[in-house]
C-alpha cells in the first residue's frame, strides 16, 4: 500500500474542487469501467445544477467501457496534466500551474509502473478533439490507469 500512500496526495493535487475529480485505490472486484461510472455519478450529483434538462449519459459500466480506449503512458501523462491545469471549456483559463500538474502526473505514472494499462474517452482526431461521453455533461474527459494491484482515475467536467 506504500504506492497508494504516495499516489493519494499527488492525485489530490491534480483534482480541483469544481472541475476535476480523482479516485484511486486497490483493485477490487469492480472493473475500471465500474470505478469510472462510480466517480461519474458523484461528479454528476455535484454538477446537477449545470445539467441540461433531459441530458443523458452512460448509465452502466458496459456503456462506460465502450467509451474507453487505450492510451500510452505519455498520452496519459499529458491528459492528466491538461485536465488538472486547464478548464475544459475555456482552455486558456488555467486552473493551476501546468508545471506542477506535469510533475505530479509524471510521478503518478512512474509509481504505477510500465505495465500500467491506461485508458481514456478521448479520441485522436488530428488537430481536433473528440470524446465519447462518460457523464451527461457537455464535456467530460477521463483518464484512468490500472495495474494488477491499483487503479487511478481523473475525470474532468465542463459545460459550454
Amino acid at each position: 500500500m506504500e504506492i497508494l500512500e504516495e499516489v493519494a496526495p499527488l492525485l489530490s493535487s491534480l483534482a480541483t474542487p469544481s472541475h476535476v475529480y480523482a479516485k484511486w485505490g486497490a483493485i477490487s472486484e469492480a472493473t475500471i469501467a465500474e470505478q469510472v461510472l462510480g466517480l461519474a455519478v458523484v461528479a454528476q450529483a455535484d454538477w446537477a445544477h449545470q445539467a441540461v434538462a433531459g441530458a443523458a449519459g452512460p448509465t452502466s459500466a458496459l456503456e462506460v467501457e465502450s467509451a474507453l480506449e487505450p492510451v500510452d503512458e505519455a498520452g496519459a501523462i499529458e491528459l492528466m496534466t491538461n485536465l488538472s491545469a486547464f478548464d475544459l471549456v475555456y482552455s486558456r483559463h488555467p486552473l493551476r500551474d501546468r508545471d506542477h500538474a506535469k510533475r505530479a502526473a509524471t510521478r503518478v505514472a512512474k509509481l504505477l509502473g510500465r505495465d500500467t494499462i491506461w485508458v481514456t474517452n478521448m479520441e485522436a482526431t488530428g488537430d481536433g478533439r473528440a470524446w465519447t461521453p462518460v457523464t451527461r455533461h457537455g464535456i467530460d474527459v477521463v483518464v484512468a490507469g490500472v495495474t494488477a494491484e491499483f487503479f487511478v482515475i481523473l475525470l474532468g467536467l465542463g459545460d459550454d
